[in-house]
């Protein structure tokens, strides 16, 4: 809400009266999703100017920790550049050898994975060729040596989860032949080191979609699917037409094709995949674009799926310690992999926070899908609230709510996307911060807009309205709630004492909670996030 520091001080103080119940932390969850990045770093000893590694390589390791991996394949990296990474990357263990001896001559295909998260029980290199254990051979028409590495690991957190195989390598830029015959060995190797093993592949393969070697890993061979699948392509069927990860450090040089890939076994699912755009002025990390990926352990066969919905008040980015910090509340998003994200109080090029398209950055630094609604003009741009889904987005609508004439327009920021096959609506908005009457207006005029709709509706918002007070008593008869019988503090963020944001959902049994909690997150807004875990009732 926009107000004065003494109303929002006024009501922080009245709240911090009635007490604070226990919140879970933010990170505590079931199934801690896995994040994947391929970047090949450019090797540092090419002649490139303004773009040379010791120019580039701290906004290169910046651009890695603002994705926050788990597994990091990277492609042409020296032993200098390995050895930079592993001291800037605390907490990752790295494996890789050059390819021209098996030691540290020549370019490396260096993996590096979390050591908190897995423990190393195997390891190795293959070298591209007819004769794979042959140290530095060059197979069939490629210019150089090419290899992969390899590492078995173990998740030291979840005992019973499969090893996980990860593999990284990089194609011959030349030999049209060793390419296709690389994705093949490739193929062969996954299916022979990976037995009992969920896998994830990263790589430079200098080849395009739908070419011979893309074909070769990702293709059927007669029956047997390929053991691994194009985490972009099953996140987004439909090609783009802005796929190119070749930059030569041109942040416009988003088109051509895309060489980068990220394969992953069925074991999981693709939560998200993209192409990292993040640039300077123009120019890039790296003369390539990174590649992601999320990926989450796969239900078991018959298990339904869920909706993971996370309400956020963020304060146009500005925590309690007065900074602007956007990629510290993408970090906070993340943190619970949501598939729905409504957010309130949301700038869109304004002044104060320095012109920048807040839900564009955040659905950046998350790789979803975003969408801005409209509340009023400020400060020389606009300010409102904003919908993140892992779905595409649709439709949307903006629903005027009643409110004073000289007062700022609240809005019901209607989004709608395909969730499970079925048209949902979902919906963010954020009731008056002063006037119970109003609030009561708005909430009744919310229940008539969505009263014959017949898709499921989710409504998320800062409701500005403690749980048993009038406002939430109009959604009371037809509309389910997340919180319902065990309201949970969001706000102040530094003591909670009270619940004043929701997650409504109508039909009243359309979704079974299976999970609610609010974030242990005082710092990065002025409210804490809450979040839950809907399971679609019905088959």
């Amino acid at each position: 809400m926009i107000c004065s520091p003494i109303l929002r001080k006024t009501l922080i103080a009245a709240l911090t009266l009635v007490g604070c119940l226990m919140v879970v932390p933010a990170h505590a969850d079931d199934a801690t999703p896995l994040r994947v990045m391929s970047f090949n770093i450019r090797f540092g000893t090419a002649k490139d100017g303004e773009n040379s590694w010791t120019k580039r390589r701290d906004f290169l390791v910046d651009t890695i920790r603002k994705f926050d991996p788990d597994l990091l394949g990277t492609q042409e990296t020296l032993a200098d550049q390995k050895d930079f990474l592993a001291d800037k990357l605390q907490g990752f263990e790295a494996h890789g050898v050059g390819r021209d001896d098996g030691n540290l001559k020549g370019e490396m295909a260096a993996l590096f994975f979390r050591r908190d998260r897995f423990e190393k029980i195997a390891g190795g290199h293959f070298w591209l060729s007819e004769s794979p254990d042959t140290v530095g051979k060059k197979g069939w028409d490629a210019a150089l040596p090419r290899l992969v590495s390899w590492v078995k690991l173990k998740e030291t957190k979840v005992p019973d989860a499969l090893p996980l195989l990860f593999l990284n390598t990089h194609f011959d830029h030349m030999g049209v032949q060793a390419r296709e015959e690389s994705a093949r060995l490739i193929r062969s190797k996954i299916t022979e080191l990976g037995q009992g093993c969920r896998v994830v592949l990263t790589g430079d393969f200098n080849a395009g979609e739908g070419n011979k070697p893309y074909q070769a890993l990702f293709g059927s061979e007669g029956k047997a699917a390929s053991p691994v699948e194009d985490t972009l392509r099953v996140y987004r069927p439909i090609r783009g037409k802005e796929e190119g990860t070749f930059t030569a450090f041109k942040a416009s040089n988003s088109t051509g094709d895309r060489i980068d890939w990220i394969g992953a076994s069925r074991h999981f699912e693709v939560r998200t995949a993209g192409i990292d755009r993040t640039q300077k002025n123009g120019a890039t990390p790296s003369d390539h674009f990174p590649v992601t990926a999320v990926l989450r352990a796969q239900g078991k066969p018959g298990e339904k799926k869920t909706l993971r919905v996370l309400c956020y008040n963020i304060h146009h980015g500005r925590g309690t310690d007065d900074q602007v910090d956007l990629p510290r509340l993408a970090r906070v998003i993340r943190g619970v992999d949501p598939d729905l994200v409504a957010l309130q109080e949301v700038d869109n090029k304004t002044k104060r926070t320095g012109g920048v398209d807040q839900t564009a950055e955040l659905a950046r630094l998350t790789d979803l899908h975003g969408l801005f609604g409209r509340q009023i003009d400020f400060q020389g741009g606009t300010y409102g609230q904003a919908v993140l889904s892992r779905f595409p987005i649709t439709g949307s609508a903006i629903h005027v709510l009643p409110g004073e004439p000289d007062r700022e327009t609240r809005i019901a920021f209607e989004t709608t996307m395909s969730v499970f096959g079925n048209e949902h609506s979902f919906v963010s908005t954020h009731l008056h911060h002063q006037s119970n009457d109003f609030r009561v207006k708005q909430a009744e005029k919310i229940r008539e807009v969505f009263a014959g709709v017949d898709r499921p509706v989710i409504v998320v918002g800062d409701l500005n309205a403690y749980p048993n007070s009038k406002p939430l008593q109009v959604f009371k008869n037809d509309w389910g709630s997340a919180t319902a019988g065990k309201p949970i503090p969001t706000f102040p963020s530094e003591k909670p004492a009270n619940q004043i944001d929701y997650i409504l959902f109508k039909p009243k049994d359309r979704f079974f909670v299976q999970q609610v909690k609010v974030l242990e997150e005082p710092v990065a807004s002025d409210h804490r996030p809450i979040f839950a875990v809907l399971q679609p009732a019905g088959p």
